[in-house]
C-alpha cells in the first residue's frame, strides 16, 4: 500500500500528464468573458458587396489546435481564428472588419490556404498606397499569433464570395498507423491509431471502404442535424478520395475532394473508414448509413489530423 506521501506524489504526476495531453485544446480566455458578442454583427456584412464597399479577398492558413474552429459564434468562444481576424484587420484598417471564410472548420481543425474575404469602404480602397499588398500582409502578420498567417491580398470582383464561389475544397487526414512510435514532431498533426486498432488495421481495405463515399450522396448520419441551419440538405457530393501510403507500414493520409462538408463530416467520414480498415465495418454497412437504412457504431476521429488544404 503507498503512503499518503507517495500517494498525492502519484496523483500530482497525473494531473500533470492530463494537462500536458490536453494543451493542444482550446483553453478559456480569461478577463474577456464580458466582452460584446459581434458575431451577428457582421452577419449581413459577410453576403453582398453593398453600395460603396469594396472586397478583397486574401489567403489564411492557421494552426487551428488553440482554437475553437474558425466561426466566430453568437454566445460562443471568443478565441476562434475568423474573430481573431476581424480585431486584427479593425485595428490595421480602423474599421470594424468581418471576414469571412470558405470553410467554417472545426475546433483544432488546421488549415494550409482557406480562402477568405472582407469588405472596406470605396473611399479607403482608393487612398491604399501602391504597396498595399505587401504592407497588409506584413503588418497584419506582426499583429496576429505566431499561429495564424495571411497572405495573397487583392480585390475580388463584386460577385466574389470566398464560400459560395469556391468550385471545390480538399481535406486531408494524416494518420499513423504503424507499431512503431510515432514521430513526435507530427503529434500535433497525425492521429496516431490506438495499439488495438493498428493489429488489424489494413490498408487495402481502407482503400475499398474509401469508395463508398464518393459521388452525391446524402450525409445526414455523418453530421450532427441539429447543426443544419434552416433548410440546409444534408447531401454532399464527394468528387474524389486518394489514400496515400506515405510511409508503408507506418504513415498514411486521406485527401477528400468536395463541394462541401458539414459539421464533423470529414472527421465521422474518416473514422467509418478506418472502422472499415479494421473490419469492423464493410462496404456494405457503409452503404446501408448512406442510404439511410441502417446506422452502425464508428469513431469521430480527433480533429488534430485534419487540415483543408485549399
Amino acid at each position: 500500500m503507498l503512503s499518503p506521501k507517495k500517494a498525492a506524489e502519484r496523483q500530482r504526476y497525473g494531473e500533470l500528464l492530463r494537462a500536458v495531453r490536453q494543451r493542444s485544446m482550446p483553453t478559456p480566455m480569461p478577463g474577456f468573458a464580458d466582452e460584446v458578442d459581434e458575431a451577428a454583427d457582421g452577419l449581413q456584412m459577410r453576403c453582398l458587396v453593398s453600395d460603396g464597399q469594396r472586397r478583397v479577398r486574401f489567403r489564411v492558413a492557421y494552426d487551428g489546435g488553440q482554437y475553437s474552429g474558425w466561426a466566430r459564434v453568437k454566445g460562443g468562444s471568443l478565441l476562434t481564428v475568423a474573430g481573431l481576424l476581424d480585431r486584427a484587420l479593425s485595428l490595421h484598417l480602423r474599421q470594424k472588419i468581418f471576414v469571412c471564410g470558405a470553410s467554417r472548420t472545426d475546433a483544432g481543425v488546421h488549415a494550409q490556404g482557406q480562402a477568405a474575404h472582407f469588405d472596406i469602404p470605396e473611399k479607403l480602397a482608393e487612398e491604399r498606397p501602391e504597396n498595399w499588398k505587401e504592407q497588409w500582409e506584413r503588418k497584419l502578420n506582426q499583429q496576429l499569433p505566431g499561429d495564424i498567417r495571411v497572405r495573397n491580398f487583392h480585390d475580388a470582383p463584386r460577385d466574389f464570395h470566398s464560400r459560395f464561389s469556391a468550385v471545390s475544397k480538399t481535406y486531408v487526414y494524416r494518420i499513423h498507423y504503424g507499431k512503431d512510435p510515432s514521430d513526435p514532431f507530427e503529434r500535433f498533426y497525425r492521429f496516431q491509431l490506438p495499439l488495438g486498432w493498428v493489429r488489424s488495421f489494413d490498408i487495402d481495405r481502407l482503400h475499398t471502404v474509401a469508395t463508398c463515399f464518393i459521388g452525391s450522396k446524402d450525409f445526414a448520419y455523418f453530421t450532427q442535424l441539429a447543426k443544419l441551419e434552416g433548410n440546409r440538405s444534408s447531401h454532399r457530393t464527394i468528387e474524389d478520395i486518394r489514400v496515400v501510403d506515405e510511409l508503408p507500414g507506418q504513415t498514411c493520409r486521406i485527401e477528400i475532394d468536395l463541394d462541401g462538408a458539414l459539421f464533423r463530416m470529414v472527421r465521422n467520414m474518416v473514422g467509418c473508414m478506418v472502422a472499415g480498415a479494421c473490419g469492423r465495418l464493410s462496404a456494405e454497412h457503409i452503404d446501408e448509413m448512406l442510404e439511410a437504412e441502417r446506422r452502425y457504431d464508428f469513431p469521430c476521429l480527433p480533429a488534430h489530423g485534419l487540415c483543408l488544404d485549399m
